[in-house]
């Protein structure tokens, strides 16, 4: 009678604490960068290709993927002030998009 009881409680809480984790992992996740600092799909499966075709090795295909964050602005160089700035700027403007 106990065991069936203590069965019972399990199945109860359990859907409990299966939602929750999935929540806190959530919480953890960082969010997409705007599309104008992204590498489209199309050139993130053009490098896909040539590394599986082996015109080109992992590492010069990393090489490639940081010069062209680089050149989008979002490269080592900027400063933790400047990475923020941006982030206020880009919040305020997905403010501003929300009240239209």
């Amino acid at each position: 009678m106990k065991s069936l009881a203590a069965l019972l409680l399990v199945f109860a809480f359990c859907p409990a604490f299966a939602q929750s984790g999935h929540n806190a992992q959530r919480e953890f996740q960082h969010p997409m960068p705007p599309p104008e600092r992204r590498m489209s799909w199309e050139e993130r499966q053009r490098l896909r290709e040539q590394v599986r075709s082996g015109h080109m090795t992992r590492e010069e295909a990393r090489e490639r993927w940081r010069e062209e964050r680089e050149r989008r602005g979002m490269g080592p160089g900027r400063s933790p002030e400047e990475r923020q700035k941006m982030r206020r700027d880009v919040q305020e403007a997905n403010r501003d998009l929300e009240k239209r």
